[in-house]
């Protein structure tokens, strides 16, 4: 009786299913096509979080330029304008360094820096990618030749790319 149920036993494990190797394989390999593309969505949802940021940022530098102007009659450096609005010197803790015409700050992705027109009529305000981060994402600029009442300019970008981009490559961006 014992040796019929054995038998019986070993019949059950013998008609037993269980995954092969090559579909454990293959669900392993859909599993990692589902990763990668979901990580590369994510890569890019970062990339335009990131450039968005560096926007804003823009903005806010530009506005709090035309503060200082409307009641200095000057632009300022980068240390006039964090002294005067508590907002920059809360987004911006890092200087980098310069003075006057070529100083430099950054919010650990983008150098932001100004070039001031002679005469200071007007200024130009960069925000490029760190070095990292140049091939993926885009360099911005605002310039302005003269305050004017009401012109504010527009933010002007450039694709990605490692070298400095000549004028020609940067166009308005949408608002």
């Amino acid at each position: 009786m014992k040796q019929i149920q054995l038998i019986q036993l070993k019949k059950q494990r013998v008609n037993q299913k269980g995954l092969t190797l090559i579909e454990l394989l293959m669900v392993i390999a859909i599993i990692g096509i589902v990763a990668s593309l979901s990580v590369a969505a994510l890569q890019r949802a970062f990339g335009s979080a990131y450039e968005a940021r560096a926007i804003a940022n823009v903005r806010s530098i530009v506005t709090a330029q035309f503060e200082f102007n409307a009641t200095r009659g000057r632009f300022g450096t980068f240390p006039q304008l964090m002294s005067e609005n508590g907002n920059l010197s809360d987004q911006f803790q890092r200087y980098i360094g310069g003075a006057g015409a070529s100083e430099v700050v950054s919010d650990g992705r983008f150098d932001y820096s100004f070039r001031f027109d002679r005469g200071a009529t007007g200024f130009t305000l960069d925000a490029d990618p760190k070095p990292e981060y140049a091939r993926r994402f885009r360099r911005f600029r605002f310039r302005i030749r003269q305050t004017v009442r009401g012109q504010f300019g527009v933010i002007l970008a450039s694709p990605p790319s490692v070298e400095s981009p000549p004028d020609s490559s940067y166009k308005p961006i949408g608002n």
